[in-house]
C-alpha cells in the first residue's frame, strides 16, 4: 500500500493566497488480537491485524502507526517510508494497559528501519530477533532525526559475531552519515548477542553526529552495556548498566559497561555501572578508548565491577587526545584478582602504536579493596605524545591494600590524598622506581611533593568530615567543573576540596513517618515522589531501578508516588517499565505527600524498618549519593564486601600510620 500526501502546487497556492503545505498525516491502528488486514485501519473500531500489514505499507510524513496496548503481534516489523523535517512518522501505542509487543521470533530484527529517516518510536516492547532487537541503518547518503522513547527491548538471541549486534543497534556503514538521534527511556536486557545499546557511525572521518542516550538501562547482556562508536557530539547521561560482559568464552572482544570509541566531544555523566564482567580482560565500568578526542567521564558511580572503574587507552597508530575523568566515585572494583592485578581501578594503556595526548584525571574518590595486593592506579605501558598536560590530581585513593600507584613519570601526580590503614608500608611505583612509605616517596619523587599523604577523615559515605585535610586543599585547575559528584555547586568553601565530594555542613536528622509509610514489616523503603511530566523524576526512576536490582530481593521496598489520576497510572507503570517497583495508589500518594509537605517534585525519601525517615532529598539525587547512602544504611549489595571505613580510618591508629 502506498500512502501519498497531496499538496497544492505553488502556482495554485499563490492564486488562492495560501502557502503550499502538506496535508496532516493519517493515523493507523493495529490490533493483532481482533483487527483485520482488510479493514481500512484508520480508526480504533476498524484496525489492522498484523505486523506484516504494516510492513507492506509505505507511510508518508506526519503518519502515525499505533498498536493497541496489551496486544501481541508475531513477526518482524519493517514499515516503509520516511518522514520529513517537522513531520516525523510516529510508531507507538493507543489504549490502556501493557505495552504492545512485537514478537520477532528468529527474524533478523523485531523492528527495523533502513534507508529511512524522521521516525519516532515510543511505548512499544519488542521480544526476540537475531541478531537485533531494534535496528536502524542504511546504505549511503545522509539520514537524520530518530527518536526512541520509553521502549523495552529484550530477548535477542543467536551467536555473537560482531559488536554492532544486540538489543538496540543504530549503525551506519562508511558511506552513510547519520545524525540527530535521541534514545530516552530505553530498557534493553537479556541477549546472547553483544550490546545492550550501541550507536555506531560510519568511520572516524564520517562520525554519527548529535547523539543522546538518556534515562536508559542495559543489563544481562553478553557484551557491552551502552556504547558510542565513531560519534561526534555524543552524550550518555542518567543511565545505567549492570550484569554486562556475560559471554562465557571470549570470541570477538572484551566488554565494558559504558564506553566510547573514536568519539569526538563525547560525554558520559551521571550514570551508574556495577556487576560488570568480561570473558577476558577489561570488565571495567567506564572507558575512554582509543581514537577518542575531547571525551569526558564525570559525576558517575562505578562500583563492584570485575575490572576497573575507568580507563584511557590509545591503540592502532591513533592518538587519544584531551581525555578528562573527574568527579567520579569508584567503589569496590577489581573484584577479579586477575583483572585487579593487571588493570587497577584507574587504568592507562597503549598498544599497536597508539598514544595519549592530554590525560586529566582529577577530583575522583576511589575506594580500592581488591582481593589481591594490586595498585589502584595502573599504567602497565603507555606512550604519550604532544604537548597537552597529563595529570593525576586532587584524587582520594583510599586503599585496603598497600599498593597505591604503578606509573611512568609521563603522568604527573599532584595534590592527591592516599590512605592505607594496614600494617605494611604503602608502595608507590613511579618512574621506574619503587618507594615504600610516604617519607621515601616524598623525599625522592620531586615534583609530587605537594601530595596530601594523611588520613583524609572520610565518613562511612566517603564524604569528608569537617576536620578533613581535603577541605579547600585542591590544586586549582583551569576548569574544575561546576559541581561535585553529589550535584552540589563548587567550590563550597574558600577553595575546592580534594576528591569527588565536597564537604557540607548539612545535618541528617531522622523524623518519624506516618500512615502507611510507618508500617515497614522489617524492610527499608525507598520512595520517590515523582511528577509525571518532570524530566528529573523520569531520570530518578533509573536509579530506583538500580536500587531495586541490588537490594530488592534482600531488604528494600522501592515505590513511586506520582501526581497523576488513577486512569493514567496504569499506562505510566508500563511506559516507565517499573517492573517490581510498586506504584502507590492516588489516595496513598496524596496522603503521603500531604503528611511530608511535598510541594515540588521529585523528592526521594529513605524510610528505615522502624518507620524513621533517615534521608530526604529534594530534587534529583545523583547515583553516587543515592548509592552510597543505601550502602551505608543497608550494607553492601549481595556478593559485595562492606566498606571498611571504620577500620581504615578512625580505627585507633595514628593519623599517618603506615605512611
Amino acid at each position: 500500500m502506498q500512502r501519498i500526501a497531496l499538496s497544492i502546487p505553488l502556482s495554485c497556492a499563490a492564486v488562492l493566497g495560501m502557502a503550499a503545505l502538506p496535508l496532516p498525516g493519517a493515523t493507523f491502528y493495529v490490533d493483532c488480537a481482533s483487527g483485520s488486514d482488510s479493514a481500512p485501519g484508520t480508526s480504533q473500531q476498524a484496525p489492522w491485524k498484523s505486523a506484516a500489514k504494516v510492513s507492506a505499507t509505505t507511510f508518508v510524513p506526519g503518519d502515525a502507526i499505533l498498536f493497541r496496548r496489551g496486544t501481541r503481534c508475531d513477526g518482524a516489523l519493517w514499515p516503509k517510508g520516511s518522514g520529513a523535517e517537522g513531520q516525523p512518522i510516529r510508531l507507538g501505542a493507543y489504549g490502556a494497559g501493557p505495552l504492545p509487543v512485537i514478537a520477532a521470533g528468529s527474524a533478523a530484527a523485531a523492528v527495523k528501519l533502513f534507508d529511512q529517516q524522521h521516525w519516532e518510536i515510543e511505548t512499544i516492547e519488542t521480544q526476540g530477533g537475531n541478531p537485533y532487537g531494534v535496528f536502524i541503518g542504511g546504505t549511503s547518503g545522509w539520514l537524520r532525526h530518530f527518536r526512541i522513547r520509553n521502549v523495552v527491548v529484550r530477548g535477542v538471541t543467536g551467536t555473537v559475531k560482531e559488536k554492532a549486534s544486540g538489543l538496540v543497534v543504530i549503525r551506519a556503514p562508511k558511506e552513510l552519515r547519520m545524525e540527530d538521534i535521541e534514545l530516552d527511556g530505553v530498557t534493553a536486557y537479556d541477549t546472547t548477542q553483544w550490546a545492550g545499546i550501541v550507536v555506531q557511525g560510519g568511520s572516524r572521518d564520517n562520525r554519527a553526529r548529535d547523539i543522546t542516550i538518556r534515562n536508559s538501562i542495559a543489563h544481562n547482556v553478553y557484551g557491552d552495556g551502552i556504547i558510542l562508536f565513531q560519534v561526534e557530539n555524543g552524550l550518555v547521561e542518567k543511565s545505567a548498566a549492570w550484569l554486562t560482559g556475560l559471554q562465557p568464552v571470549q570470541t570477538i572482544g572484551t566488554p565494558n559497561g559504558i564506553w566510547t570509541w573514536r568519539c569526538r566531544n563525547c560525554t558520559v555523566q551521571l550514570t551508574e555501572g556495577f556487576s560488570i564482567d568480561s570473558p577476558g580482560v577489561d570488565g571495567g565500568v567506564y572507558d575512554i578508548d582509543w581514537g577518542n578526542d575531547d571525551n569526558i567521564v564525570q559525576y558517575n558511580y562505578g562500583h563492584d565491577a570485575m575490572g576497573y572503574c575507568a580507563s584511557v587507552f590509545g591503540a592502532s597508530n591513533e592518538v587519544t587526545t584531551n581525555s578528562i575523568v573527574r568527579y567520579n566515585v569508584c567503589v569496590n572494583n577489581g573484584r577479579s584478582p586477575k583483572l585487579a592485578k593487571r588493570q587497577g581501578d584507574i587504568y592507562l594503556s597503549t598498544w599497536e602504536g597508539g598514544s595519549l595526548d592530554g590525560v586529566l584525571i582529577h577530583n575522583n574518590t576511589i575506594y580500592w579493596n581488591p582481593p589481591v595486593d594490586a595498585p589502584a592506579v595502573q599504567m602497565d605501558h603507555a606512550d604519550f605524545t604532544g604537548s597537552r598536560p597529563n595529570l593525576f590530581a586532587n584524587n582520594v585513593v583510599y586503599s585496603a591494600v598497600p599498593s597505591m600507584i604503578h606509573s611512568s613519570s609521563r603522568l604527573k601526580f599532584q595534590r592527591n590524598a592516599y590512605w592505607y590503614g594496614g600494617r605494611a608500608l604503602p608502595v608507590w611505583s613511579y618512574g621506574g622506581r619503587e618507594y615504600r612509605g610516604a617519607r621515601d616517596y616524598l623525599a625522592a619523587a620531586g615534583d609530587v611533593a605537594a601530595e596530601a599523604l594523611s588520613d583524609p577523615a572520610l565518613d562511612a559515605q566517603l564524604r569528608p568530615r569537617a576536620a578533613s585535610p581535603l577541605l579547600d586543599a585542591a590544586l586549582p585547575l583551569p576548569d574544575m567543573g561546576r559541581r561535585d559528584a553529589f550535584g552540589r555547586p563548587i567550590p563550597a568553601g574558600k577553595g575546592f576540596d580534594i576528591g569527588a565530594i565536597e564537604w557540607t555542613a548539612a545535618a541528617e536528622q531522622a523524623t518519624r513517618a506516618g500512615g502507611e509509610l510507618a508500617r515497614r514489616d522489617g524492610r527499608w523503603l525507598l520512595l520517590l515522589f515523582a511528577g509525571r511530566h518532570s524530566a528529573d523524576s523520569r531520570s530518578q526512576v533509573v536509579f530506583l531501578q538500580t536500587a531495586a536490582a541490588q537490594y530488592g530481593n534482600i531488604s528494600l521496598d522501592v515505590a513511586i508516588a506520582v501526581d497523576a489520576p488513577d486512569e493514567q497510572l496504569n499506562n505510566l507503570r508500563h511506559d516507565w517499565n517499573l517492573g517490581a517497583i510498586r506504584l502507590l495508589s492516588p489516595g496513598a500518594a496524596a496522603e503521603a505527600g500531604a503528611s511530608l509537605k511535598i510541594d515540588a517534585r521529585p523528592v526521594t525519601i529513605l524510610v528505615s524498618p522502624g518507620g524513621e525517615i533517615v534521608r530526604r532529598w529534594n530534587g534529583f539525587v545523583t547515583p553516587s549519593e543515592l548509592g552510597l547512602a543505601l550502602r551505608h544504611r543497608l550494607g553492601p549489595p549481595a556478593g559485595a564486601p562492606p566498606l571498611a571505613v571504620g577500620v581504615l580510618v578512625g580505627g585507633g591508629h595514628e593519623p599517618t600510620r603506615g605512611l
